[in-house]
């Protein structure tokens, strides 16, 4: 009968190739659960703090648009806090103002950071078994920046055109001869004249400035070069009102007014505008728009200037526009005059020619 004889000799000559084969994957075992697991982890922390730099980088921005570089430094804080990145668990990202930078013109420069120098390390799970010196902290930042910049051309334009301010000396509401009227002198100016209530549609003919001329106009503009030609009508006009028209408008356009008072569809289209969002009031204390519910409350408008020392005459003519200024769409009034409070807003836009300075509404975009 054949006998199986089971030779150990094999094991005890080779036990120690099997702990060190077993040790080597050990490690490697451990080394793609770190590539695994704290790699992800790692990726998804460096996201979550980009999106937090972007966040801060662009509030930053809108805050250098102000003029103030403080305003901009909080702005940025507080808007990097609304984000959260994993630490231990996720939490707020916290910066300080020495994460805040403006390194040129019109730039703001945002780091957000899980580092062990600020204190917020990204804890991990498995460095420690690759890197026994370690801390099973690691270093995750991200960098963001953003700048704010001249708007000569934008979208969304309400459909009205109104004069400049001039010189009124007889204070008689109409542009005269020897009346001195400089965009940059007289007109409008941000931040200076925020508050400062406007009309932008008139209701009682003998305010108009020229008979017939309550302020409407037709979009898109005569130049738009879109081959669609300036809508005229009720209907249209309302529409423009409450909703935005995708034509951009710009300085030097011709704008084609709408002859008459157009009390119904005005009514109508600030009615519809008011609705989305009721609550929206103009605060003369903060000098601000208040109780929106809306991050910028779709009240807030776009209206275009024209040189009042060229003002419409009756009939279906056209005025030049000069620059474009923002408004708080505060009420509809007797004979549907449109009441609206003179704001400084930071929108999407086109940024202006080189050397252009005929505008005051300032954009704001992401660079790096």
């Amino acid at each position: 009968m054949a006998r199986f004889v089971f030779n150990t000799s094999w094991f005890g000559n080779n036990r120690g190739s099997v702990l060190i084969m077993t040790a080597v994957a050990l490690v490697a075992m451990f080394a793609f659960a770190f590539l695994v697991i704290d790699g992800s982890m790692m990726m998804t922390t460096k996201n979550e703090l980009q999106a937090a730099a972007d966040a801060a980088a662009l509030a930053g921005a809108s805050g250098l648009a102000t003029g103030s570089t403080v305003t901009a430094t909080d702005r940025a804080i507080n808007f990097a806090a609304y984000n959260e990145a994993m630490q231990d668990i996720a939490r707020p990202v916290v910066i300080s103002a020495a994460d805040v930078t403006f390194p040129g013109n019109g730039v703001v420069r945002v780091r957000t950071h899980r580092t062990q120098a600020t204190g917020d390390a990204l804890r991990t799970y498995f460095m420690r078994i690759v890197e026994p010196a370690g801390s099973n902290l690691s270093d995750v930042s991200a960098v963001a920046e953003a700048q704010y910049y001249d708007v000569c051309a934008a979208n969304c334009i309400k459909p009205w055109a109104i004069p400049d301010r001039w010189d009124d000396v007889n204070g008689n509401g109409h542009p005269d001869s020897g009346e001195l009227y400089d965009p940059n002198i007289t007109g409008y100016n941000a931040p200076g004249d925020v508050g400062v209530p406007v009309v932008l549609k008139v209701g009682n003919p003998t305010s108009a400035i020229a008979p017939g001329q309550f302020f409407p106009v037709d979009l898109p503009s005569l130049d738009c070069n879109c081959g669609v030609p300036p809508q005229t009508g009720g209907a249209d006009y309302s529409w423009n009102i409450s909703n935005c028209n995708a034509y951009k408008i710009s300085p030097g356009d011709r704008l084609q007014v709408e002859p008459g008072n157009m009390v119904g569809p005005t009514t109508h289209g600030m009615q519809d505008l008011i609705d989305a969002d009721p609550t929206a009031y103009w605060n003369d204390s903060t000098n601000s728009v208040e109780g929106s519910r809306f991050g910028l409350s779709p009240r807030i408008a776009l209206v275009p200037f024209f040189d009042p020392t060229s003002p419409p005459i009756s009939g279906r003519n056209w005025v030049r526009v000069v620059k474009l200024g923002a408004f708080f769409l505060e009420s509809v009034g007797p004979g549907s005059q449109v009441n609206g409070r003179f704001i400084n807003v930071t929108i999407p836009g086109s940024p202006c020619a080189s050397g252009s300075n005929n505008s005051f509404l300032k954009g704001i975009s992401l660079v790096q």
